[in-house]
């Protein structure tokens, strides 16, 4: 009879996280990922194998359970706009947050180690992509709604969008506050603005 592990794999992912997002891939030791997830060298080896594929495991891990999360969003009434400005505004919270921040980090551990990772720039590749296809399709529904202009070009917006959204990561990586965060945000999130049906860029001027 097998012998029920005696921890939580999502609850190890959810360490993983902090510890590859706080000191990259390559500068994560084993004995780091033991100390910081709790368990047994044996058990790290039986449940994930390598600390690459623990790694990738992780990274999968937060990626899919964003882009979810996204789609949830995206999927409750409210306007295009709206909808839009808070998955922004809830990377900029994530971003502020000294702990939560590190999960988030793990996205540009990824980014660097893509080149040297085949797998897993597959898979970076083909989630970003997912990403875009979201926006994609939510624009479009905003575009049927009337609530976008019908001249807006809606696969370059959801390409911008999806790029600002990493963006947002390496800003903060780099020492972004929470006000420089915002202020990039607002930017992005006017593209939206100025595709809005019936937007006037020269209305409030005078004659």
């Amino acid at each position: 009879m097998a012998r029920t592990k005696a921890f939580d794999p999502h609850e190890v992912l959810s360490r993983a996280l902090s510890i590859f997002g706080t000191r990259g891939y390559e500068g994560t030791s084993l004995p780091d990922l033991l100390k910081g997830l709790g368990i047994a060298r044996q058990s790290l080896y039986d449940t994930y194998g390598t600390k690459r594929e623990l790694f990738l495991a992780a990274v999968k891990f937060y990626m899919d359970r964003k882009h979810l999360d996204m789609i949830d969003l995206f999927q409750e009434t409210g306007g295009t706009q709206e909808r839009i400005s808070q998955a922004f505004s809830a990377i900029v919270s994530v971003l502020s947050d000294p702990v939560q921040r590190q999960d988030c980090f793990i996205i540009s551990s990824a980014i660097e180690y893509m080149p040297h990772d085949p797998e897993l720039s597959e898979y970076m590749q083909a989630n970003h992509l997912e990403v875009e296809q979201a926006f994609y399709d939510f624009l479009e529904r905003g575009q049927a709604a009337g609530e976008l202009s019908a001249a807006a070009d809606i696969a370059k917006l959801s390409r911008y969008l999806a790029h600002e959204r990493n963006a947002l990561v390496l800003s903060a990586k780099m020492g972004a506050d929470r006000h420089k965060l915002e202020d990039l945000a607002a930017m992005a999130l006017s593209v939206l603005h100025l595709n809005t049906a019936g937007y006037a860029p020269n209305a409030d001027l005078p004659e």
